[in-house]
Formats: C-alpha cells, structure tokens, sequence
C-alpha cells in the first residue's frame, strides 16, 4: 500500500530516481575518458551527488510502500554507446564537457516536465525537486566554461 497523498508525488519521486541513475552511469562513463585532473574532480564529486540523491529518493520511494521504477536497460545501452561513440577519436575536456552538458541538458527537460505535470505534489516534494532542477541548471551553466 502507497503512502502517497496522491500518485504525482511518487511520479515526481520515480523521476528523480530516473534521472540521478542515469546521470550517475553516464558520468561514470565519461570520468573513464578524462585527463584532466580538475573536470575530473568536479565530474567526480557530481557523480557522488547523483548517487547520494538516487539513494535518498530509492528510500524515501521504499519508506512509502513503492519500489523506483528502474531504468530502461535500452536508454542506459544508447547513452552508454553514444559516450564511446562521440569520445572515441576525442577526449578533450572540451568534448567530455559538451556531452555532459547535453545529457544535463536531457535530465532538465525531463525534470521540467515532470515538475510541470505534477503541480498536484506533496509541497515538500515538488520543492525539493525543484531544488534538484535549480542545482542540475547551475552545473550545466559551470559545465560551460570547459567548451
């Protein structure tokens, strides 16, 4: 049994977890292509925010009687492959920057839209994902100063 007030805020909740899994694998991927020791270090501590917050949400969606819908195996495949294909013949902290702010670009959108289509959230809930999506901009606006 749920302990949602409504099912939105599991909704917002399951996107969260979507989006800091991704970001968690993807960053993963990118920090095995990268030289510089500075991105590295600030992909890295990024990539421990998006673990920290996909375990948050994993606990807060189990402390409500839910399980996080998992990942489509096919969109971590495409994301996996696409990083190998676009950093093969190039790995230059420009290069790892640009693909990290388009797939910071992507967890956005997706955040965007399902804050849009939540209005209906547990306050408390929808802020803190809206916390989450102020975050993701600011990192994609630091992202920047590597291209």
């Amino acid at each position: 049994m749920s302990d949602f007030r409504n099912r939105q805020s599991a909704d917002i909740l399951n996107s969260v977890y979507k989006n800091a899994e991704m970001a968690y694998g993807s960053t993963g991927d990118i920090l095995r292509r990268c030289r510089s020791t500075r991105l590295y270090s600030e992909l890295a501590a990024e990539r421990e925010r998006y673990r920290n917050i996909a375990q948050q949400t994993r606990e807060e969606l189990s402390r409500r009687g839910e399980s996080p819908k998992p990942l489509s195996p096919y969109a971590k495949a495409m994301a996996k492959m696409g990083i190998a294909v676009k950093t093969a013949g190039d790995q230059s902290s420009s290069n790892l920057a640009e693909i990290m702010v388009r797939g910071t670009t992507m967890g956005i959108i997706d955040m965007q839209r399902a804050i849009n289509r939540s209005r209906a959230a547990e306050p408390e809930i929808r802020e803190a994902s809206e916390e989450l999506l102020r975050r993701e901009q600011a990192f994609c606006e630091h992202l920047k100063r590597y291209l």
